[in-house]
């Protein structure tokens, strides 16, 4: 019994010390691993290829620095310069003082890499979860309030809008193309600046509530389930349903087939003259216009039903 306890024992004591060691092990290159971060400069390198792989391209983005934090892992990358070529666009570049990647546990909706990225425009904190799946991505915008005039250079100059836009979206990419499309937005202080339209500088509408729902199945056909503007209040009341086809970087040549009811104030009327030309024949029910929306968003064509 001694012999059999002494050989158990010393067992014991060798299962000990391997263990040991495989934590030493461990420990040794969680701090190479950290030092090497710390003191190489991972962040030009980086900077180094992304320069080599962009240049002489149109799309040629640019940033200050890239740094590592093992505490709540994450990579930062600061003062972000994304050029207005890189959305198909001109104009001054997009300029975010940082962008953080936060890792975070593994997805099994789709299976992948998840990360949540956060970033700041115009004085906007945006916030964003993205999953890298094998042959997929995944993009959530969960439950976001967002100040239109704060990323108005995102948007672009085509429309300008302001408010505070409540967003929540679920997107599918695959190849680089969206796939997927689930889109619920809404506001109740929703405002149009004045713009131009076609050679028409357009009055201030302050048309409040604001409702947006679509889905897709099959893009770049996006279904739009519900589209609500405005109140009791408002100079223009509206309810629209039907169907957007995207235009992949150019949004307003987008073809529109939408169909609903429009209403406009007396005081929009009289100060917008060409509204009762444009819609005098038009059949009406409830002091709503019965319309149908032709052309591209950046064109629409109100169509008598």
């Amino acid at each position: 019994m001694s012999a059999v306890s002494e050989i158990q024992s010393l067992d014991e004591i060798q299962y000990k010390s391997r263990f040991k060691i495989i934590l030493l092990v461990l420990l040794v290159v969680i701090i190479f691993l950290f030092s090497f971060t710390q003191f190489y400069p991972v962040g030009d390198k980086i900077k180094s290829i992304l320069k080599a792989s962009f240049q002489g391209r149109v799309c040629n983005p640019d940033f200050d620095e890239i740094r590592m934090e093992w505490l709540f892992p994450k990579i930062i990358i600061s003062d972000l310069v994304i050029p207005s070529s890189c959305l198909d666009r001109q104009g001054p570049p997009l300029k975010f003082t940082h962008l953080t990647i936060n890792y975070q546990l593994i997805n099994f909706a789709p299976f992948g890499l998840p990360f949540k990225i956060e970033t700041e425009l115009g004085g906007q904190p945006l916030s964003l979860y993205y999953v890298a799946g094998l042959g997929q991505q995944f993009v959530r915008l969960k439950d976001q309030s967002i100040n239109l005039i704060r990323i108005q250079p995102l948007l672009g100059d085509d429309f300008k809008l302001a408010g505070t836009v409540l967003v929540d979206m679920s997107m599918g990419l695959s190849k680089g193309l969206m796939n997927s499309l689930s889109l619920r937005a809404q506001s109740k202080d929703l405002k149009i600046p004045p713009q131009n339209i076609q050679g028409f500088t357009t009055p201030s509408l302050k048309i409040n509530d604001f409702y947006l729902e679509a889905e897709s199945e099959n893009p770049p056909r996006i279904q739009i389930q519900k589209l609500v503007l405005g109140n009791t209040e408002s100079p223009i009341r509206a309810n629209f349903k039907g169907r957007l086809t995207l235009v992949e970087g150019n949004f307003s040549m987008s073809p529109a087939d939408l169909v609903g009811e429009i209403a406009f104030s007396e005081q929009l009327k009289k100060s917008i003259p060409i509204i009762d030309m444009m819609f005098q024949s038009f059949n009406q029910k409830d002091g709503f216009y019965q319309v149908k929306l032709g052309g591209t968003m950046g064109s629409l064509k109100p169509i008598n039903l």
